[in-house]
């Protein structure tokens, strides 16, 4: 019983054909396809110390000839075929939850919600974030704070410009909380997008963690990243009484996650301070060796966005990266943000305080 609305298919060993189709029935009796194009794989799935999902689920993958760009993460992208977001239960929420968990970025395709739905999927999934719109690139989405627009036009329908990017570096959202509030889900829904580019790239923190050499792992255990706001990039233009808000958060390189206890690298992003260290250059150099490692192509996956297309992915065990594209007005890259803080048990929240 995969939930309501949930595709039961399986993600093991296959390879030498060009193409491979899994199939399975929903609860409500709807015949769902997941179609592989061009993958070859010839190792085994690794989860890299995350409990595995109840049901085994596809990966979302366009195979080596038809991305620009391409990653060989082993566990990122899984589908998750829900037919429509806005019918969802508690069955279903608790689905994704853990498929979030188990996977770290997930995808539903063919949804079109609205900004006022995607905030309620939100609010089921978590509890909403907020932040301050002078963090949010100063375009906020009339009537709904909860929403990012994650766009290359203004609300008022007027073209941002060719040099517009937002998040066009490896980071993770929310590594400016203090444990356990850093613990967030974020929320991507893809309403326009180019004919090409644009890609949304995603780095497995736990494989990272799993195949970090026994040196680098010596060196880190004694580190920490220091985060400010005042030194992400996204929020440079921030006012001052916001930044003032935040206080600095420190979160030790190695960590666990909270819910299963799988251990993964935390690296914030290449604007962290590392504390515990010789020196701040000797942190940095650390910190630089591990972006490295994270990101290199054994453990990203890129994702080319379709119209209807809803990601959700847990930032403790990924990090993430915007990809660009031919921004010349003539095209809408239009996508919207939500972020959900996990509801954690009392008991879990108290033992990361």
């Amino acid at each position: 019983d995969g939930g309501p609305g949930l595709v039961c298919v399986c993600v093991c060993v296959w390879g030498g054909g060009a193409v491979q189709r899994h199939r399975g029935t929903t609860k409500r009796g709807i015949d769902m396809h997941v179609l592989f194009v061009g993958m070859v794989t010839t190792a085994p799935f690794q989860w890299f110390g995350a409990a595995p999902t109840r049901e085994p689920l596809a990966l979302h993958r366009r195979g080596w000839d038809a991305c620009a760009i391409c990653g060989g993460a082993e566990r990122l992208g899984a589908v998750v075929p829900i037919q429509d977001l806005r019918e969802l239960d508690a069955e279903g929420v608790a689905a994704i939850l853990d498929a979030v968990r188990a996977h770290g970025v997930v995808v539903v395709k063919g949804q079109n919600l609205t900004r006022t739905q995607q905030v309620a999927l939100t609010d089921a999934l978590g509890e909403t974030l907020v932040l301050p719109k002078s963090f949010e690139g100063q375009d906020p989405e009339p009537y709904h704070p909860a929403i990012q627009r994650v766009t290359n036009f203004w609300a008022n329908g007027t073209w941002k410009g060719s040099t517009t990017k937002f998040g066009a570096y490896w980071h993770q959202d929310g590594q400016f909380w203090q444990a356990p509030h850093h613990h967030i889900l974020s929320i991507l829904h893809a309403q326009a997008m180019p004919p090409a580019g644009g890609e949304t790239g995603f780095a497995d923190l736990r494989a990272a963690r799993a195949t970090l050499s026994a040196p680098l792992l010596e060196r880190a255990a004694n580190a920490s990243i220091r985060a400010s706001v005042r030194d992400i990039a996204d929020f440079a233009k921030g006012d001052e009484a916001d930044l003032r808000a935040f206080p600095d958060a420190n979160h030790p390189l190695l960590d666990t996650h909270v819910l299963d206890n799988g251990p993964l690298l935390y690296v914030g992003s290449p604007h962290m301070e590392v504390v515990g260290l010789e020196t701040p250059e000797a942190g940095q150099a650390l910190l630089t060796m591990l972006l490295a490692h994270a990101t290199s192509p054994a453990f990203t996956y890129f994702h080319s966005w379709d119209v209807g297309d809803m990601l959700i992915w847990d930032n403790t065990q990924t990090l993430h990266h915007s990809f660009p594209y031919n921004n010349n007005g003539s095209a809408r890259r239009e996508l919207y943000r939500t972020q959900a803080r996990l509801r954690l048990p009392e008991s879990l929240a108290k033992e990361e305080l």
